[in-house]
């Protein structure tokens, strides 16, 4: 019985061993864990911080994008009024060197005119007082 109870004994004690064993590897499992459940924890806060950040950075690139293309269309329809304006004030000189080019050709035409009138009055009269003289002679 002595035998039996010391083996007993033996096989308890190595029992309680391994259960002590088994519970401090159980804790430190725990512990990793818990370690391991932080380091999520953190990784997960620093990823969501840093897309809302990269969110942020994108929707002010495309803030600056929309006002540089908003800009280019004004500059770009402001380019197109100028051109037609442009276009418009050269048609309008056109037309009025045109009108200006008529004028002055109908003034000569009219001083040409009346230059050959006058010449023709003048040989005209050239020739009354060559008349005049001839008469006055005789």
């Amino acid at each position: 019985y002595s035998e039996l109870e010391a083996e007993k004994a033996s096989v308890e004690s190595k029992l309680q061993d391994r259960i002590e064993s088994h519970n401090a590897e159980v804790e430190s499992i725990r512990e990793n864990l818990t370690h391991m459940q932080t380091k999520l924890t953190d990784a997960e806060s620093q990823s969501a911080a840093l897309k809302a950040e990269m969110e942020r950075h994108i929707d002010g690139l495309k803030t600056e994008l929309d006002a540089s293309q908003a800009k280019s269309i004004d500059l770009e329809s402001s380019l197109v009024a100028e051109r037609e304006a442009s276009a418009a004030k050269y048609s309008e000189l056109e037309a009025e060197k045109t009108s200006i080019e008529a004028e002055l050709q109908d003034r000569i035409e009219s001083h040409n005119a009346e230059v050959e009138s006058i010449r023709e009055n003048l040989t005209h009269m050239q020739t009354k007082l060559t008349d005049a003289e001839s008469q006055s002679a005789a």
